[in-house]
């Protein structure tokens, strides 16, 4: 090997560690927030199956419009159906999220209200 090829084969090594150290520096970023969470039920596309599914519609605190989100969206929570509830959550979003599920976690920290809806 010559100097230019030993060279350059050192520099892209150094690069290539460098930009890999960065990479663990990333932290997930966790905050409490309030979610809404309608009597009423929805439908959403389940991403992975492509299937229209049941799901609960939520929506955020200091956000206009409800989403609809798998019933399971929330770790810790049991939808009831008619039932609206103001929950405090756990919300982390992910620094190095998995490729096969999204980049937001939410857990359940309370029930603050529950209220049947008739």
């Amino acid at each position: 090997m010559n100097k230019k090829t030993i060279i350059a084969a050192l520099l892209a090594a150094i690069l290539g560690v460098t930009s890999c150290s960065r990479d663990s520096n990333y932290e997930d970023k966790v905050e409490q927030v309030t979610v809404y969470v309608s009597a009423e039920t929805g439908m959403f596309y389940n991403v992975p199956n492509t299937t229209l599914e049941d799901g609960m519609l939520i929506r955020i605190e200091g956000e206009e419009n409800y989403i609809c989100v798998a019933f399971s969206t929330i770790a810790g929570f049991t939808y009831e159906k008619g039932n609206e509830y103001e929950l405090l959550v756990k919300k982390t979003i992910l620094a190095n999220p998995p490729h096969d599920s999204g980049s937001i976690r939410y857990e359940l920290i309370r029930i603050v209200s529950q209220r049947k809806v008739v």
